[in-house]
């Protein structure tokens, strides 16, 4: 098997001591050694981690076997000991990384060619019921602008709660689903099960503007379900207020409307029967139904025009 090789550079890093943190072994994995290479599989997902106490490790292990992807184990440059986190002791190394909004753990090797990977499946342990902070360095030493990530923690009893959304910050152009939390004794079968579930999201409705095939990630909620159920449908859009196309579906489907800001790429759903896709940043009462990958820029090409035809099949 190939390895690709990595280089150094900023790092970040993850301690599995705190509230609701992995329970399991105690022993510490030595970043020294650590092989600081990818282990490649066969397609365009990465699963990238970071573990102290292997509880993180394992679930990602099983990730890669269900998925036949990629890994990289985040590696900190300055290994984490025990004493660094101990959770008892507030002036332990992870306790002032936590409490600290501005740190941001080395990490000792890089991802060459971020660009190769679509869909990024992200693990970590819950640290002080947030991820830790060398994910943040993680985050924001790569361009994740328009891939899928699909975040999932470790703990004993936290769940992963707003430790994804505040990572999310650091990587806004990229598509977010939601995330899960494991125990320690998680199985193969529920790691894969849960994969699958997330994962075929964005292949279950093909969206097409004139005639361009283009990657969304759909939302899991009961408009979109009604939205395929009148598949296949062609909706006519028209430009209006300089930053989206709308058009009528031509029947009312199920709706929740909440007030929420949108950025480029997002599509709704607006009153239950007009869907609207977006290429600049705006706010009203909407549904979420998806969101396309593509660079705003490119949207502008594709949208900022008096009308498009819009397309969803089913597959």
């Amino acid at each position: 098997m190939k390895k690709f090789f990595l280089v150094p550079i900023i790092a970040l890093i993850s301690c599995s001591g705190g509230p609701g943190s992995s329970s399991g072994s105690s022993s510490q994995e030595s970043s020294s050694d650590k092989s600081g290479m990818i282990d490649p599989g066969d397609g365009k997902i990465l699963v990238a981690y970071f573990s102290v106490t292997n509880n993180t490790e394992k679930i990602a292990n099983y990730a890669k076997e269900h998925l036949g992807s990629d890994i990289f184990e985040i590696v900190p440059k300055q290994e984490y000991t025990a004493e660094d986190i101990a959770y008892n002791n507030s002036d332990c190394r992870a306790n002032k990384e936590q409490n600290d909004p501005s740190s941001r753990p080395e990490i000792k090797f890089s991802i060459d060619d971020i660009s190769q990977y679509d869909t990024i499946v992200l693990g970590y342990p819950i640290w002080w019921s947030q991820a830790p902070k060398i994910l943040y360095t993680f985050m924001e030493s790569y361009d994740f602008s328009n891939k899928t990530i699909l975040p999932f923690c470790t703990s004993g009893s936290s769940p992963i709660g707003s430790s994804a959304t505040n990572l999310a910050k650091s990587a806004p152009s990229a598509n977010w689903l939601e995330g899960k939390r494991f125990s320690a004794n998680a199985s193969k079968e529920e790691v894969g099960n849960w994969l699958d579930e997330s994962l075929k999201k964005e292949e279950d409705m093909k969206l097409y503007i004139d005639e361009n095939e283009l990657n969304v990630v759909w939302e899991d909620n009961e408009s979109v379900k009604a939205l395929k159920q009148l598949l296949p449908l062609t909706i006519n859009m028209h430009e209006y207020g300089g930053f989206e196309q709308t058009g009528s579906i031509g029947s009312a489907i199920t709706k929740n409307d909440t007030q929420i800001d949108v950025v480029p790429g997002d599509i709704v759903l607006y009153g239950g029967n007009a869907i609207s896709v977006f290429y600049n940043e705006s706010s009203w009462s909407y549904t979420r139904l998806g969101k396309i990958n593509m660079e705003k820029t490119e949207l502008e090409k594709l949208l900022n025009k008096s009308s498009v035809t819009f397309v969803l099949k089913g597959e």
